[in-house]
């Protein structure tokens, strides 16, 4: 406090709005490249003022490509449950002291093993990371345990209506017998055996599959560790190539999945759009943001706020490796079921029909553009940034070029994307519910 004037120096003044500014240029910093003498490739960003890394296992190792249902995820899921070195109980231990954290997932088309470690235990925690990933040992007891947890899960989430409106969605899309279509089921768990993921994990988890993304205060250290530990690794398999699954959209446009007692209506509307890698997919993200792809959009002004049928409505346009579709998904009581699906179709023909006013379009741009800026908020979120762009095979520019097509799309383009994918008879509506 300046006692002289009698008030705070360096207080705001709550009265004067803030000054805006445009964002910068989205600019991600581009990363070292090496190659492990086994050919598996290491993209290197030396980030941050902590003594912290964080290493990234990818594998091409999806559900797209599995034998038996779930081989993947349980794959996934059971390579920290023992490896040749130390038991679950030990792994688990282990991080624990060293301070380190261990996360695992699957996708379709990616198997992926996260370690986030202190600088000073990064040779111990990658002698655990090393193990668990090329040397499980898939436990049968752990195993039985996973699957029967897993099982109940599933049990669990088919009884909510809005799993039941995504399975029937994404059934019409792709078909029953396309990975991306199939439903998983109880009996999946009942076949699958632990040869089944030995099998698995020996067929896809090799070199010849595997990229590493290294973030953080990374040390010349490091990579030698890693050169001794990935990079000793050999095998004389070939990766698997992804097969060619035709897509069997369905016939009828609107599905009715019924769910007795049900205490809502589960609701997802969408379309098959373009893909990644068509110059038509960045400007159909932005004018799904438009609709329904942040708290300002049209559909949850319209129909949370105006018509309150839903606390919440969202859409997204989702890329897969294989195919791509625009999704709309809700919840509401069952008697504004109706209403609500009348006002989505509303909605998404003035999209067709009129032009995004300057000052919605700019709102959604500077939306966008916060959204992309937050990528390089800090190494791990750069970290998240390329390891989408590796997982799906995207140039490492690919988010620039989103922020220059945020930056220069009119509302004259947005209204001929409309025009061009959003047509009536191409959606799907899908209802889960109690009947109404």
């Amino acid at each position: 406090m300046d006692v002289r004037q009698g008030k705070f120096v360096g207080v705001l003044d709550r009265k004067q709005v803030p000054s805006v500014k445009d964002f910068e240029n989205v600019s991600l910093p581009k990363p070292e490249t090496i190659i492990l003498p086994n050919g598996i490739p290491v993209y290197i960003i030396r980030m941050g003022d902590q003594d912290v890394c964080r290493i990234d296992v990818i594998f091409s190792a999806g559900r797209y490509n599995e034998e038996k249902t779930m081989a993947a995820v349980m794959t996934n899921l059971m390579l920290k449950e023992g490896s040749s070195l130390m038991s679950s109980s030990q792994i688990a231990e282990n991080l624990d002291y060293y301070g380190a954290w261990l996360q695992t997932s699957a996708s379709f088309h990616n198997s992926y093993v996260t370690l986030y470690s202190l600088n000073k235990y990064f040779s111990e925690t990658l002698k655990i990371l090393d193990s668990l990933i090329w040397s499980p040992t898939f436990p049968e007891k752990e195993f039985e345990i996973l699957a029967l947890r897993r099982k109940q899960q599933l049990m669990v989430e088919q009884e909510k209506v809005q799993n039941l409106a995504a399975q029937a969605f994404f059934e019409c899309l792709f078909g029953a017998s396309h990975p991306y279509g199939r439903k998983p089921s109880i009996e999946s768990f009942d076949s699958l055996t632990r040869n089944d993921l030995l099998d698995y994990h020996q067929e896809y988890y090799i070199p010849k599959s595997c990229m590493l993304l290294l973030t953080g205060k990374v040390t010349d250290e490091m990579l030698v560790g890693l050169f001794e530990s990935f990079g000793r690794y050999s095998s004389n398999i070939e990766v698997t190539k992804e097969k060619e699954i035709s897509i069997t959209m369905s016939s009828d446009r609107e599905i009715w999945v019924e769910k007795d007692n049900a205490l809502q209506s589960a609701v997802r509307i969408g379309c098959p759009v373009v893909g990644r890698e068509h110059p038509d997919f960045v400007g159909l993200r932005i004018l799904n943001t438009v609709l329904g792809g942040y708290f300002g959009s049209r559909l949850m002004l319209n129909i949370r706020e105006n018509k309150g049928y839903t606390y919440g409505i969202s859409s997204s346009v989702i890329g897969q490796q294989k195919g791509a579709y625009l999704s709309i998904s809700t919840q509401t009581a069952t008697e504004y079921t109706q209403p609500l699906i009348a006002e989505v179709y509303s909605e998404i023909e003035k999209l067709r029909k009129e032009l995004i006013g300057e000052e919605e379009l700019s709102m959604v741009r500077s939306y966008l553009l916060g959204e992309l800026s937050r990528l390089s908020d800090g190494p791990f979120s750069i970290a998240d940034a390329y390891v989408s762009m590796l997982a799906n095979r995207t140039t490492f520019d690919y988010f620039e070029k989103q922020a220059d097509s945020i930056r220069n799309i009119k509302s004259e383009d947005l209204l001929c994307l409309a025009e061009k994918y959003f047509s009536r008879d191409v959606f799907y509506t899908v209802v889960a519910g109690d009947k109404f």
